[in-house]
């Protein structure tokens, strides 16, 4: 019944083929293996560095929250007269709580904005 595979198996040709088939299915297993470690490996690497950079963002996200809270505010008939005389406060403040101000700002986003500069 399977007499006509014989002589096939029995080709030298055909061992050929097969052992080239093999080799390259056992090559492209290791290779798989070794992407993979790698690519574990980057995500450990991508772990630690996003722990890295929240150490220095909770600042930048609460002041960037503030920010937008007041321009929303801003725009909101039932907090628009609390706004406005926010704003004939704010007129009014010393030139020190403005320096104040850009020191906080500049600080936050200024070093974070080095950092990115110094990695590239």
């Amino acid at each position: 019944m399977l007499n006509f595979l014989l002589p096939i198996i029995k080709n030298p040709l055909t061992r050929i083929v097969a052992n080239k088939t093999i080799g390259a299915i056992q090559h492209k297993l290791e290779k798989d293996k070794i992407i993979k470690a790698k690519e574990i490996e980057a995500v450990k690497t991508v772990s630690v560095e996003q722990i890295r950079q929240q150490q220095h963002s909770i600042k930048d996200e609460i002041l960037t929250i503030l920010i937008s809270g007041i321009l929303i505010c801003t725009f909101l008939p039932m907090t628009q007269p609390s706004m406005i005389r926010g704003f004939e406060i704010l007129r009014s403040a010393p030139t020190e709580f403005w320096w104040a101000v850009l020191i906080v700002f500049s600080g936050s986003f200024g070093m974070s904005t080095l950092r990115n500069i110094k990695k590239k």
